[in-house]
């Protein structure tokens, strides 16, 4: 079951709170620690976080839509920044937060919610899965490269977030893994478990399709709880550490395993 416009809103202002009771708590030094993030501080990470969302509504946007490299857009963002202090930070965030999340309520109105966007090499999106995407943003942040750099317990999530997380990742393997799994020869089935719970099949093709169903016959069935998806996905963790189990072509949903990485 995909996320609907009206559930990812509310995940969006729910995630937001997390995150700013969140970085409320945290000491100056606790700002300049590392984050999980290689080459970040936790101040960057933050820095990022407000500066994805708030090209969602100013000229910004453009150097994400016309980036070759999404990853070098967002370092040089993070570097321009880093003479703020943390005070100034997290008032950004909580500024362009606010706003942004205003903004996204308009990219999900009929009659626009399906004009695509362009997110750099990753292809092109339409504008309703954004509330999602930014979802994920803080959400994978916030418990994969803040908490755990702290010491911290990652703060609980939900359903509604796990959803929209999962249609935005799955949205993003369809249309920006066509190349790397152009090997695909037949149907693999995704069930994810636990908050977040749905199964997909990535159907092979001329165009690769990802579809919220489950296929007839899959050649493999991957099984994984949607709450560790975020982490191997984007590789932060190797999928081969997470309790993930396989049903049918194990050489084959191994061989798919492999190949993802969603930035």
């Amino acid at each position: 079951m995909t996320a609907t416009r009206t559930e990812s809103l509310a995940a969006i202002r729910t995630e937001r709170a997390a995150v700013l009771d969140f970085l409320g708590t945290l000491t100056d030094a606790e700002w300049a620690r590392p984050s999980a993030a290689a080459g970040w501080t936790v101040q960057d990470v933050v820095t990022h976080m407000t500066g994805v969302i708030r090209a969602a509504i100013t000229p910004a946007a453009l150097q994400l839509v016309f980036s070759r490299a999404v990853e070098r857009t967002n370092d040089r963002v993070v570097a321009e920044s880093r003479t703020r202090t943390p005070q100034q930070t997290l008032r950004d965030f909580e500024n362009w937060s606010a706003r942004g999340i205003t903004g996204l309520r308009l990219f999900t109105a009929p009659g626009v919610s399906r004009i695509p966007l362009r997110i750099g090499e990753l292809g092109w999106y339409p504008l309703h899965i954004f509330p999602a995407l930014y979802i994920f943003d803080w959400h994978t942040h916030l418990r994969h490269d803040l908490a755990p750099a702290l010491d911290r317990p990652a703060p609980a999530t939900d359903d509604t977030r796990m959803r929209a997380i999962v249609t935005w990742l799955m949205t993003l393997l369809e249309h920006s893994h066509r190349d790397q799994l152009s090997w695909l020869t037949a149907p693999i089935a995704l069930t994810f478990t636990g908050p977040g719970a749905s199964t997909w099949t990535i159907e092979p093709g001329s165009k690769l399709r990802v579809v919220p169903t489950t296929a007839a016959a899959p050649a493999a069935h991957i099984h994984t709880a949607a709450t560790d998806f975020p982490a191997w996905s984007t590789t932060r963790r190797a999928w081969k550490d997470c309790d993930i189990t396989i049903e049918g072509d194990t050489a084959l949903a191994t061989r798919f395993l492999d190949s993802i990485n969603l930035v």
